[in-house]
């Protein structure tokens, strides 16, 4: 911990705007706060409030550049992305993004992101409800047998596309069509 962040319980002011912090006191007002105050003000909240904290800002650039700043703090800092929208192309759509979004969303259950940045563009675009993302999820485990029409409705309800030959995320290939169950190896 940057040893800026273990001496701000050392003033009045911060304690005092962690009190309304913990009480949930909202709309908090702070002004005259460089970039780097901000980074150092968001950290030590989240720090102190022992809970993770989103920022919200303007573009993506903005939002790159305090994901780099945190990074001097956590490792447990996240950039929740925007979803491209290719209306005039959407077979060139990169799957990638969608992948990103889950991903973060996956450390944001598993308690794994203190910080989450995104932009107000990202914040405002739809995703899936949190009990349809993890009530659909699959395990699958070495040596363990699963019907073979069954994994592939699952697949196929989770948003993967079968395809003959495997090119990207997002897709899988069913081999050795005899087989009624699917088996998994290393």
């Amino acid at each position: 911990m940057n040893s800026l962040i273990k001496i701000m319980p050392n003033f009045k002011k911060f304690n005092e705007y962690m009190q309304d912090v913990k009480n949930n006191v909202n709309p908090i007002m702070l002004s005259g706060l460089s970039d780097t105050g901000k980074v150092h003000l968001s950290y030590a909240t989240s720090f102190y409030a022992e809970k993770p904290i989103c920022i919200i800002t303007y573009n993506e650039m903005q939002a790159k550049k305090l994901l780099k700043d945190f990074q001097y703090f956590t490792q447990n800092v996240v950039f929740f992305p925007k979803k491209e929208i290719i209306t005039y192309d959407y077979i060139a759509e990169s799957k990638d993004t969608y992948f990103d979004r889950i991903e973060v969303l996956n450390k944001i259950h598993d308690k794994k992101a203190d910080v989450i940045i995104t932009t107000i563009e990202a914040a405002t675009q739809k995703i899936i409800a949190e009990k349809t993302l993890y009530k659909n999820t699959i395990t699958l485990k070495i040596g363990e047998e699963l019907p073979l029409e069954e994994l592939k409705e699952k697949l196929i309800q989770l948003g993967y596309e079968r395809y003959e030959n495997i090119e990207g995320k997002g897709q899988f290939s069913v081999r050795g069509r005899n087989s009624r169950y699917s088996k998994f190896y290393k």
